[in-house]
């Protein structure tokens, strides 16, 4: 699996006990319409019981800039700590990433698992992006930036 490359996203969420927040890469769209993307949780995460428990999740497309951030929210760093790096904002009682390449404010439609992890489908309610896609990418234990593009 660590040869999938994939674009680095910091999921967040919100409770009674503040902000929340796991860098994943188990992240993907499911269709467009409705418009819908799913993230993977393992549930053996802290992070698993609050999203588990908001109803509501952003997730948000890092850019190359963001590796710092990456690390944070995926590192030993604990709760509120996590949002002290970063251009952090609240829309829809969610935190989001100012600058991030785009952030999807979801409703949690569907919490299903698969071995160990939750699989955590939402409606996207809102989306804000940036210009310019610059996505920080993650492969075989990097982090890649992308230099150019290539047409398809």
């Amino acid at each position: 699996m660590r040869r999938l490359a994939t674009t680095v996203s910091v999921v967040t969420c919100a409770d009674a006990d503040g902000w929340h927040g796991m860098t994943a890469t188990a992240v993907t769209s499911v269709c467009a319409e409705p418009p819908t993307l799913l993230v993977c949780v393992n549930t053996a995460t802290a992070f698993y019981g609050r999203l588990s428990g908001s109803g509501n999740f952003c997730i948000n497309l890092l850019r190359y800039p963001h590796v710092q951030i990456s690390r944070t929210s995926g590192g030993r760093i604990k709760g509120v700590e996590r949002f002290e790096r970063g251009n952090w904002s609240l829309i829809r009682g969610l935190p989001y990433l100012a600058d991030a390449q785009a952030s999807f404010f979801c409703k949690t439609e569907t919490i299903t698992h698969f071995g160990t992890h939750g699989v955590f489908i939402g409606r996207v309610e809102e989306v804000r992006f940036a210009e310019d896609a610059a996505p920080l990418i993650y492969q075989n234990g990097y982090y890649v930036t992308t230099s150019r593009l290539v047409d398809a």
